[in-house]
């Protein structure tokens, strides 16, 4: 039985795995090392996922998804093509992907894994990556945080035995940020920060509507498919300005033409206030761990947001220290959570790499203060782990009754850092009774014990008595329970999935498909008599022949695909 690293993304996701004395990345059924974190569900029924998915993004775009890692530990639900999905049901059909590319490419079962989750994900998003997993066949031995699995695959292969570093990790869907130490064989993250709703795509989406402004155009007046179109050709423009000082476009709306120029000086203003959001976090980061940028020896970059030049320059000019990427940006956390999961096996060509990591919220429970005035103050956060401690962990409070004989103490959890509790995320609550007797003169201990894994049990003790009541946080209103769980999977399996051996040709067809949609003309028609010559060679269910027509299919799209 294999054990693997996955890194499940909001742009791309991609596994690797512990071979030898190195990691090797896993390649999917196209030869691809990344993965579209795309699903899209055809009219008979079957599941798509990946590059093929994310081709029909402009020519199916109702029976298409993305970007729903972000929907993550809420109730939202997508519907394609007529089903009904949760996140984490998305989200396992991407997983579930990745473990069977796995086992083609390792000839074995693939049935644990490490999986890395954004550093600022709250406990209800981390609960539903578990469900993901479970729902895709994986039992997920940890989940690591993404800056960490990342700071895993540069502090195996740093020479220096002792550093402090951060991690800046900039993916398509969220930011985080960790500051780290090495010391000999131990990797100790001393502060996380970030947010989990700023990430490539916000740039690529600001960008958009910058260039539909300057046409006196906005985002709502754009159908399904135009918009489908317009977003990959912004993101051509922003991959072209990471090389270039100004790069040029063209899309259609209402099949009217627009062309322009997008420079790198406008860029600044452009994301003027994305690029400010990115600062909070690094400096936070650092005034947790108790540092300044002098203390930091080396600036690792992550995710592939990263290759943008104005990231790198804000980078460079708060830490006062030019960035590294010497490894992939695309690729180093799943290379840390293959290292992660190589650790957990004990594997000898490893060491004894010893890592520890923080918890990156703080948890507490509601409660009331006396305001100083013979009244109390309502709904406040009373904090008992603070964020950034190391895990694992067990901290306690004390809390007292309120009123005269009073007989039941209702605690409620939260998750978060605002000074009013329900300003938080609510995780769970739980219910102690207590002999009645005076305000004041009941006392109850309540300790949190956070682990390794994200779990959190909440032990509610009343000292005069010794009762205690002991409650496990896995259960808000927003998670799956068991039963729910039971019908995801009873779903999941009554979906269509084509033969891995049809992926490179359905993929074709999508992207023939795709640039059919995005030309007009004599290329549309040329194109679309290619695609029916394609759809005959396959009809006729002779392998060579299908081989062939794949091949010349493939050097005609080339023709055509420009990155604007």
């Amino acid at each position: 039985m294999a054990f693997i690293g996955i890194d499940l993304g909001t742009t791309n996701s991609l596994a690797a795995v512990w071979h030898g004395d190195d990691v090797s990345l896993i390649p999917n059924g196209l030869g691809e090392f990344l993965t579209p974190s795309v699903v899209s569900v055809t009219n008979d029924q079957t599941v798509l996922v990946g590059r093929t998915a994310k081709e029909r993004l402009v020519s199916h775009p109702s029976a298409t998804t993305a970007r729903f890692k972000r929907l993550m530990g809420t109730s939202s639900t997508v519907t394609l093509n007529g089903k009904e999905f949760t996140p984490e049901e998305l989200s396992a059909l991407v997983l579930r992907q990745l473990k069977a590319d796995a086992e083609r490419f390792l000839g074995e079962p693939v049935t644990e894994a490490i999986i890395s989750v954004p550093a600022y994900f709250n406990d209800n998003q981390r609960n539903a990556t578990r469900v993901a997993a479970k729902l895709a066949g994986l039992k997920v031995e940890r989940l690591i945080n993404e800056p960490t699995a990342a700071a895993i695959a540069y502090g195996v292969r740093e020479e220096s035995d002792e550093m402090n570093f951060i991690v800046v990790d900039l993916g398509g869907g969220t930011f985080d940020v960790s500051v780290m130490e090495k010391f000999d064989d131990l990797l100790e993250v001393q502060a996380s920060a970030g947010d989990s709703e700023l990430g490539g795509e916000d740039f690529t989406q600001a960008l958009v509507e910058h260039i539909l402004q300057q046409n006196a155009l906005s985002w709502q007046v754009l159908s399904l498919q135009e918009r489908g179109r317009m977003y990959r050709q912004v993101d051509g423009v922003k991959a072209v300005l990471s090389e270039k000082e100004s790069a040029e476009f063209v899309f259609t709306v209402n099949e009217r033409e627009y062309t322009g120029q997008v420079t790198q000086a406008e860029l600044a203003s452009v994301w003027g206030s994305l690029l400010k959001r990115l600062t909070l976090p690094v400096e936070r980061a650092l005034r947790d761990a108790s540092l300044t940028h002098s203390d930091i020896s080396h600036v690792f970059m992550v995710g592939g947001a990263t290759r943008m030049p104005q990231v790198q320059q804000l980078m460079t000019r708060i830490l006062r220290r030019f960035p590294a990427c010497h490894i992939n940006p695309d690729h180093v956390v799943a290379m840390g959570a293959a290292i992660q999961a190589a650790l957990k096996q004990k594997n000898k060509a490893l060491g004894d790499v010893v890592l520890t990591d923080v918890m990156p919220f703080s948890l507490g429970v509601g409660c009331s203060n006396e305001d100083g005035q013979g009244g109390y103050l309502d709904d406040v956060h009373s904090i008992i782990i603070q964020r950034n401690t190391t895990i694992p962990v067990s901290r306690a409070s004390h809390y007292v009754t309120l009123r005269d004989y009073q007989d039941t103490i209702h605690f409620t959890v939260y998750q978060g850092e605002h000074r009013l509790a329900q300003q938080n995320i609510k995780l769970g609550e739980l219910s102690v009774s207590v002999p009645k007797a005076r305000a004041g003169e009941e006392q109850v201990e309540v300790r949190f014990t956070y682990d390794i894994n994200g779990l959190l049990e909440v032990n509610a003790k009343v000292l005069s008595t010794g009762v205690t009541e002991t409650v496990v946080i896995q259960n808000s209103e927003n998670r799956l329970n068991e039963d729910q769980i039971i019908e995801a999977l009873a779903r999941l399996s009554e979906l269509k999935i084509p033969p891995a051996e049809q992926a490179a040709n359905k993929a074709l067809m999508a992207r023939g498909e795709r640039l059919f949609i995005e030309h007009l003309g004599q290329v549309r028609k040329t194109i679309g008599d290619e695609i029916q010559l394609f759809e005959q060679a396959l009809a006729t269910q002779d392998a060579r022949v299908a081989e062939k027509a794949a091949r010349e299919f493939d050097a005609f799209l080339n023709k055509f695909e420009t990155v604007l």
